[in-house]
């Protein structure tokens, strides 16, 4: 994939990923391999990443903060999605679902869950 195109994609995808993923952590946090193998039902395009952009800033830059580097003001945690890894290892199926079903550790809210707040095309 263009870098162009990744990065859109993680724009994209990444609202409120969301919210995706949490910090680094001894319990990894893996989607299940059918929703990793999920296709990104969303075009490449100016307008997707645009749209993707306002999401992100919308619902994930008060953890993510507002270029992804998982330092933003409500997160001590947050992972940084600009890191090459990060991009690398997730799938647009497993960010589609992780922006979903957002995490709950020991009872307690991770990152939130975004179906309701983001619809499928969006996510």
């Amino acid at each position: 994939m263009k870098p162009a195109a990744r990065g859109a994609r993680a724009l994209v995808l990444a609202a409120g990923v969301a919210g995706m993923a949490a910090g680094a952590h001894a319990d990894e946090w893996v989607a299940p391999a059918e929703e990793r193998a999920r296709a990104n039902p969303v075009p490449d395009s100016p307008e997707a990443a645009a749209k993707g952009r306002a999401l992100f800033q919308r619902h994930c830059t008060a953890c993510h903060g507002s270029k992804g580097k998982g330092d933003g003001p409500a997160s001590t945690e947050a992972r940084n999605l600009t890191d090459p890894a990060v991009q690398e290892r997730l799938t647009d199926g497993e960010i589609f679902w992780k922006i979903g079903t957002g995490r709950k550790r020991d009872g307690e809210t991770v990152i939130p869950a975004f179906a309701r707040q983001i619809g499928t095309d969006d996510r």
